[in-house]
């Protein structure tokens, strides 16, 4: 039996052409991560593949919820608050003596 990579499941073609063995090791990974009910259990080739498949998509969309979900450290890097700005510009000496 072939042994495959931790996220095999992710990147493999699933068709129901391959062997139940492969097809068990893929729905094994997948409830091993989570993505299959781990009670769930397949009679047929066709509902591995099927499942697969509904795994693999829910998979893709946890990973494009959590890039969407990150927020951009771009904006929050110049943001100073009025308060603050103020504050700095109280503490400058006058413009007449400045050296």
């Amino acid at each position: 039996m072939t042994v495959w990579k931790p996220n095999a499941w992710r990147m493999a073609n699933v068709h129901s052409g391959m062997t139940r063995a492969e097809l068990d090791a893929f729905v094994a990974q997948a409830k091993d991560q989570g993505y299959i009910d781990g009670k769930a259990i397949f009679g047929r080739k066709s509902d591995c593949v099927a499942a697969l498949h509904r795994a693999r998509q829910l998979a893709a969309n946890a990973v494009h919820v959590a890039v969407s979900a990150t927020p951009k450290a771009a904006a929050s890097l110049c943001e100073i608050p009025a308060a603050e700005v103020n504050a700095w510009l109280r503490s400058l000496p006058p413009e007449g003596l400045d050296p």
